[in-house]
């Protein structure tokens, strides 16, 4: 990697395109949860719902509105806790899944377990089935190992740019 790719904002802005995309997966394992009767709501939409009946006039907002806003509040969070990953971390390693995995439940003990419950957001985790949290912990570990392997694999694309037909004609492409 060259010096100037080891740039804090160099490497804040590619955390927080992998963040974006962690946030991103976790929403996957939330909807499948909650298709499957596991949980009743995801906890952006807890937080959206939280942040709206805070607000005057929010409430009367259609369906689609609340699931906008709470898609982007979510993936706002993971971009910008996902741009704090990239700072600490400098180079690639073999250990990215495990430190993302890391990561992941040290967020997910921020968040779901002190944060939003002393905010009144959701209810507090250890009075929470097995199930939900299990949900919510799995979706977590989802988010820090995809921030962590996307964030640490664009730091070695040093080489984008234009390309020739032929070049990417005979590239593997998946």
């Amino acid at each position: 990697m060259s010096r100037s790719n080891d740039r804090a904002p160099h490497r804040a802005l590619r955390g927080v395109i992998a963040g974006a995309i962690g946030a991103a997966c976790m929403t996957v394992i939330r909807m499948a949860a909650r298709r499957r009767g596991i949980i009743e709501k995801t906890v952006p939409q807890a937080v959206e719902e939280w942040a709206a009946a805070r607000l005057p006039g929010s409430g009367r907002a259609p369906s689609v509105a609340h699931h906008l806003i709470d898609q982007l509040m979510h993936v706002g969070y993971g971009a910008l806790l996902g741009g704090l990953y990239g700072l600490s971390v400098r180079r690639r390693t073999p250990t990215a899944l495990l430190r993302g995995a890391g990561y992941g439940t040290a967020v997910w003990i921020a968040g779901s377990w002190i944060a939003l419950p002393l905010l009144g957001a959701k209810g507090a985790s250890w009075r929470k089935p097995r199930s939900e949290n299990l949900v919510d912990l799995l979706a977590h570990l989802a988010f820090g190992t995809a921030t962590a392997v996307v964030s640490e694999e664009l730091a070695v694309q040093s080489d984008r740019g234009p390309t020739s037909d032929a070049h990417r004609r005979s590239a593997r492409v998946g």
